[in-house]
């Protein structure tokens, strides 16, 4: 992946950042999460061009590597629509901090971004209104995952329901606490695709 154009962006050393923070994403599908979640925030930057890759993008890569230090025992109840451990969904983003600051600084980034990069990374989950831009993206960003097709499998799969009440979810719940228009945009075409799908397949099934 080092030397993939997947990372070819001119917002720094983004494949350092994704190397470092890789071995703390081997749980809850969060490496793959991740990636998806840095191809959205790069097509939401495209549409803010006042918005700083170069501090939405590493924030992107850094942000859910706390859920490795999180007991795999109550990692899967501890975020969603029945969330019973709310304080681990804040521990994760504090424990997220703790890994990237020394990666952060381990690559040389300045003392200034570096600081920028930490805010977006405390409270992307805790905190539902933007406090920027750069913000409202990375928060979008992550939202957006789940309006894949991956992320529909993956949520199913972690919560034991079909597509059809993901997509349920995804409207009535994730929908309205979007925060950019191009971001709302974006998951309401990927809704919509993806009813029109389990519509197709249901009907040929």
């Amino acid at each position: 992946m080092q030397d993939s154009p997947f990372f070819n962006t001119a917002a720094g050393n983004l494949s350092a950042v994704w190397q470092q923070a890789r071995p703390h994403l081997a749980v809850r599908n969060n490496d793959e999460h991740t990636l998806f979640s840095f191809l959205l925030a790069q097509k939401l930057l495209d549409c803010y061009p006042e918005a700083n890759p170069a501090v939405v993008l590493p924030a992107i890569l850094l942000h859910d590597t706390g859920w490795s230090k999180i007991p795999q025992d109550k990692i899967l109840h501890a975020f969603g629509p029945n969330n019973k451990y709310p304080e681990l969904t804040r521990q994760h983003e504090l424990e997220s901090l703790g890994v990237a600051r020394p990666v952060l600084e381990s690559l040389g980034y300045p003392d200034a971004q570096i600081a920028e990069i930490l805010d977006l990374i405390d409270g992307h989950d805790t905190t539902k209104q933007a406090r920027s831009l750069n913000d409202a993206i990375h928060k979008d960003a992550d939202k957006l995952w789940r309006y894949t097709p991956h992320g529909n499998r993956i949520i199913g799969e972690w919560f034991e329901i079909g597509q059809a009440e993901v997509l349920d979810i995804l409207r009535d719940f994730v929908l309205p606490g979007f925060l950019t228009d191009e971001g709302r945009r974006l998951a309401t075409v990927m809704l919509e695709t993806a009813r029109l799908n389990l519509d197709v397949r249901l009907f040929i099934d």
